[in-house]
């Protein structure tokens, strides 16, 4: 409290230093915090995906005869080998060729088209996303299994089709010319959590909207989606190495390997950034820690120079302290603390501006850092959960912490170091 209220005093007393102090150190954290942000929206448990932290994606497997191709995974690999393990909570299966596919429906005057983004998922894929049902439900397993035409809608859709606050349960819509039934009604989710955003979705095994794209449903290749808690990711990983082994003692003249094609959410994530700066794996490190650094070391560098100036100012208060038998260790620990909440003052005001620039620039933000095609061109939703996560407040922490010891602990030791005679001559 003594520390807060000495801090305050600084403020009061040397307005133009404290301002530019707190200007400083608000404009570094912004910085990071808004790169921080996009990541944290990235791979936190956002809803509706809410087990990212525990999922793995699935899209093919590794031919080992000839190691540049892949071997696709269908629905029937699916349902007689993946969809029996026991070790998932959960597993969804995407078709990934149609994956965010653009359908046109067709609106009640019987002219006009609507282009909306689907899905063609099974039933598994509502358990691994809690989306939010504001009508009825998904479809279920049955409607899968007979191909019904039984679709979720989002609530955005249902209000654009039939009305804001309108129901959209047991009522019809015209998709691509054929008649499909809309079984229930999510909240919109954002764009940002990509892995299931769409405006509908629709059970993979039916066959209207596939056979006028001449395809058959249940033939084209599937993305599978696993969530399995931290504890049993070893258990998974054999199990994985057991499902690999049964198929190649089937398919000898074509063995492939499973667990070599499997990634974390994490490392997706990891992978993409990879991919805007132009690098991968252990590399990747180098490109990201020094801009980080530099985002900090430069400000820090500004504000050790302030630090610096004030201390020759201070040094006769700190010599005469000295002479009364202060410690050089009290003195220097109550310059960082004066310091740490100047830091923090800024620090707050850092991650305001840095939620500010987030929210009101969000249609290019997050599509320069991600450069994902389902962010382009849009201005996606934002929720509180996105800005408010305890993992942000950390990393805002930890960089106020970093900048203030980068920026007041040197040129305040050093002064600390004078003799009490050197430093009273100083000014007198």
């Amino acid at each position: 409290m003594r520390y807060f209220r000495q801090a305050l005093a600084l403020i009061r007393e040397e307005k133009l230093y404290s301002a530019m102090y707190i200007a400083g150190t608000a404009l570094a954290v912004a910085f990071v915090m808004l790169i921080a942000e996009v990541y944290y929206v990235k791979v936190a448990d956002i809803a509706p995906e809410v087990h990212r932290s525990t999922t793995y994606y699935l899209d093919d497997m590794t031919l080992l005869n000839k190691e540049d191709y892949i071997e696709n995974i269908h629905y029937e690999m699916y349902r007689d080998l993946f969809q029996k393990m026991q070790t998932p909570e959960c597993i969804a299966a995407e078709m990934e060729m149609w994956s965010n596919t653009l359908f046109g429906i067709t609106l009640a005057d019987s002219v006009h088209k609507y282009s909306v983004k689907g899905k063609l998922t099974d039933t598994g894929f509502f358990h691994l996303y809690q989306f939010h049902f504001i009508e009825g439900a998904p479809f279920t397993q049955d409607d899968f299994d007979n191909g019904r035409n039984n679709v979720v809608i989002t609530e955005n859709l249902r209000d654009h089709l039939f009305g804001h606050g309108q129901k959209g349960v047991g009522r019809t819509l015209t998709l691509d010319y054929h008649i499909y039934r809309i079984c229930g009604v999510v909240e919109t989710p954002s764009a940002l959590t990509e892995k299931c955003v769409a405006d509908i979705w629709m059970p993979f095994t039916i066959e209207d909207p596939l056979r006028d794209r001449g395809v058959h449903g249940i033939e084209m290749p599937i993305r599978l989606a696993f969530s399995v808690p931290a504890d049993k990711r070893d258990a998974f990983l054999q199990e994985l190495k057991d499902i690999e082994a049964r198929y190649n003692a089937l398919h000898k003249d074509a063995p492939v390997t499973i667990t070599d094609r499997l990634q974390s959410h994490y490392e997706q994530v990891w992978h993409d950034i990879g991919y805007i700066f132009n690098a991968f794996d252990v590399s990747l490190f180098w490109y990201v820690v020094p801009a980080i650094l530099l985002l900090l070391l430069v400000p820090a560098l500004n504000l050790s120079g302030m630090v610096a100036s004030r201390m020759e100012h201070r040094l006769p208060e700190m010599a005469i302290r000295k002479a009364f038998g202060a410690k050089r260790r009290t003195l220097l620990g109550e310059v960082i603390m004066e310091n740490l909440v100047l830091t923090i003052i800024g620090g707050i005001v850092g991650l305001c501006l840095a939620w500010t620039a987030l929210y009101g620039w969000r249609d290019w933000v997050f599509y320069v850092f991600s450069e994902s095609d389902n962010l382009y061109g849009t201005v996606p939703l934002l929720k509180g959960e996105m800005f408010f996560g305890p993992a942000v407040f950390a990393i805002a922490l930890l960089v106020c912490c970093v900048l203030n010891v980068l920026a007041a602990t040197l040129p305040a030791w050093l002064s600390l170091r004078k003799p009490i005679v050197e430093s009273m001559m100083i000014k007198k």
